[in-house]
């Protein structure tokens, strides 16, 4: 597909000033608490699917730490070197201090192509015995080490547009528009 055909939010910017926006309001809004054992991610996604949160804000209110912490770093993709989005899975076994979390919430294909829930987290964690300062993407198996807590404020008024393109991809980059 050609730049043209492409959504504008989806184009590189056509100036250093240049910005897409939609706006939206605040919904309910959450302090969840994750404790020893809980697997951070699979808990928030579960979260959002028993209380029909399609979008939210998520940042940490009191950040305990993880055994193991599993994030995703881009990293080369020696298949395509212009795949610049290529992910790989990194592990920190040693207890480490979560020093800061914060993301959203928001739809994305399963791999059945329906849309649910999915936390898009970014974390830094560090503090620990032998753990470098790290950060990267929340995974799957990121286990919380005593307590969690996270303010989660549903947002609302607007609804998920998926890409012009590769629609059916593992980590779309989607946008969204105000509901009328």
């Amino acid at each position: 597909m050609t730049a043209e055909m492409k959504y504008k939010w989806e184009r590189d910017a056509e100036s250093p000033d240049d910005y897409n926006v939609v706006q939206c309001q605040r919904g309910r809004e959450f302090i969840l608490r994750l404790t020893n054992g809980a697997d951070a991610y699979l808990a928030i996604q579960k979260f959002a699917k028993d209380h029909n949160i399609q979008f939210a804000k998520v940042h940490a209110a009191f950040m305990g730490g993880f055994q193991p912490a599993k994030y995703l770093m881009w990293t080369p993709d020696a298949n395509d070197p212009d795949n610049w989005h290529h992910e790989t899975t990194a592990t920190v076994d040693n207890l480490s201090m979560v020093l800061s979390l914060s993301g959203i919430i928001h739809p994305r294909p399963n791999k059945d192509g329906d849309l649910e829930p999915f936390p898009a987290m970014h974390y830094v964690l560090g503090g620990g015995w032998d753990v470098p300062t790290a950060g990267g993407h929340l995974a799957e198996g990121t286990i919380v080490k005593g307590v969690l807590a996270v303010f989660i404020t549903e947002i609302t008024g607007i609804e998920v547009i998926l890409p012009s393109h590769d629609r059916d991809q593992q980590a779309p980059e989607n946008w969204y528009k105000e509901i009328e």
